[in-house]
């Protein structure tokens, strides 16, 4: 066994929510970062905006002195995501360019291309990050085409997909057979994920499979998804569970039989994974890194954003034959096995970030 990479890790506090810790977090976990050594700077935290505030400026004051005190790992790698994230990364990027490290900048953020195209201040500054990078790594093909782009003429780009692990999403031995037909979100609920585009559908299911249930797992304006439930006479089949984590967001992965995401902007939803990890068809919508995840009419469906209409018919489908459910859930998982599991994604990650270092060995 050769000596352990040494990896200088930037990103967000690890209590914060989203996609970039929960990342992070599920990478610790591989069997493959048992030759991997970390140190993790953390940028920001959770508070008020004081409090982020100030652990902003004593993230970048620990980082700055760790580099003046001589700190040199094989490589930096700093997840970056679009607006306020991207500019405090930007400075974390500059200091580490400055030791003569190679820098790997993961993207990550539904809508980084629209903060590129926002302004020439963000595409001068995205396109000069990326062509000194050592690395930029995405999550999908249609942004690694365009960063491609940005990149010229001297980056390098790949895709490194989001890793989910399997094996605490199996379906219990038994359920309930009486239990209601159930569709999961596990979302932050609001416009942008499609919340209550789904709510909106949801009579037009109920129509059809009177006894479906919808259970939505997230924060976000649940009290505006409460209230419409209520006036669309839907509320005895709907529950709005909150933020969710934990054994909770693992028991509501394997106590459904769908898993819905009708996002309008997402980059490759971890959550879109998970359901496929638990069995479950997922109708989605076919945006960013998703349709590399759901393959339409075999792993799942995918709809139009705000085609109502669509995500009522397809759930409602899904919900009416247990045979399609079983199906197409099993090629999810198959295909989750070969694609995204953190094993799988971590020997990945590993040999790229190798891949920079002059003497990999």
């Amino acid at each position: 066994m050769g000596r352990l990479l040494r990896v200088g890790m930037i990103g967000p506090g690890l209590d914060v929510p989203g996609g970039m810790t929960a990342v992070h977090r599920t990478w610790l976990r591989s069997a493959a970062f048992g030759n991997v050594d970390v140190k993790y700077f953390e940028t920001m935290g959770e508070g008020t905006i004081f409090e982020k505030l100030g652990k902003n400026i004593l993230g970048q004051t620990h980082f700055v002195r760790t580099l003046a005190a001589g700190y040199r790992p094989d490589v930096f790698h700093i997840h970056v995501a679009d607006r306020r994230s991207f500019y405090r990364k930007l400075a974390y990027f500059e200091e580490a360019r400055l030791t003569g490290v190679p820098v790997v900048v993961h993207i990550h953020g539904a809508v980084f291309e629209e903060f590129h195209d926002a302004s020439p201040a963000n595409a001068a500054a995205i396109r000069r990050m990326f062509s000194k990078a050592a690395m930029v790594m995405v999550l999908h093909q249609k942004i690694h085409d365009k960063s491609i782009e940005w990149a010229k003429p001297s980056g390098r780009v790949e895709i490194l997909y989001n890793p989910v692990e399997l094996s605490p999403f199996d379906p219990p031995s038994e359920r309930d057979p009486q239990q209601s037909p159930t569709v999961l979100m596990m979302g932050e609920v609001g416009e942008r994920k499609g919340a209550f585009d789904l709510a909106h559908a949801i009579p037009a299911i109920l129509s059809q499979v009177p006894d479906a249930q919808f259970r939505f797992a997230g924060n976000g304006e649940t009290e505006k998804l409460e209230q419409l439930a209520h006036d669309l006479g839907i509320s005895n089949h709907v529950e709005v569970m909150g933020w969710t984590a934990g054994e909770d967001k693992i028991n509501a992965f394997r106590n459904a039989d769908v898993y819905c995401l009708p996002s309008y902007a997402e980059n490759l939803p971890v959550s879109v994974l998970e359901g496929m990890a638990a069995r479950l068809p997922v109708v989605s919508t076919p945006v960013a890194g998703t349709p590399e995840a759901v393959i339409e009419g075999k792993t799942g469906f995918l709809v139009e954003p705000g085609d109502k209409d669509a995500l009522a018919d397809r759930l409602t489908r899904l919900l009416s034959d247990a045979t399609l459910r079983e199906e197409m859930g099993l090629a999810g998982r198959k295909r989750a096995e070969t694609h995204f599991d953190n094993e799988v994604v971590c020997t990945r990650l590993i040999s790229l970030w190798k891949s920079t270092i002059s003497t990999p060995d």
